[in-house]
């Protein structure tokens, strides 16, 4: 088993080009977790900086704001795995966590918003591409939608992740 190679924050900010600031506010907002070394210096594994960097380049990429035109609209579990190549598994958690809000149920039928679900897809498809990981996708699935979530949002996501 290979150990992961660390960094010191001053190594990863000068490795990915940002300040040594930018990473420690990172860690403090709970983005990207630090621990400390036996010398007792703040280190983050290299894993650790390339999630952080690719929900930084998603959430420059991808904005809530472009999928406003499907808020409202209705699309089965079914239909929206098939439609937007993700895994009705994947999808099921997301709607479990809040990612996803559920417009219509009934007997064998959930009926999501479209807009939070093909939100949701994109974000994970293209963290996916970035990481080359489902679980690695997941993690920055998790950050970005916590950073784009208004006030009041996502409110049990923090509940249910801790149950699973």
């Amino acid at each position: 088993m290979t150990l992961e190679p660390y960094l010191t924050l001053s190594d990863a900010a000068r490795r990915y080009g940002i300040s040594t600031d930018a990473l420690t506010r990172l860690v403090k907002a709970g983005i990207i977790r630090a621990v400390h070394n036996e010398e007792g210096t703040a280190v983050i594994t290299v894993q650790t900086v390339d999630n952080a960097t690719a929900a930084r380049m998603i959430l420059d990429e991808i904005k809530p704001e472009q999928y406003e035109h499907l808020r409202g609209k209705k699309i089965r579990l079914t239909e929206a795995a098939r439609e937007y190549e993700v895994d009705q598994p994947n999808l099921s958690n997301w709607v479990r966590y809040g990612y996803i809000r559920v417009l219509d149920q009934g007997f064998q039928r959930l009926e999501l918003d479209a807009a939070d679900t093909k939100y949701a897809a994109d974000i994970f498809k293209r963290a996916k591409e970035l990481t080359g990981s489902s679980i690695k996708a997941g993690w920055v699935l998790k950050r970005v939608l916590t950073k784009t979530a208004k006030p009041g949002e996502l409110k049990h996501v923090a509940v249910a992740v801790a149950k699973v």
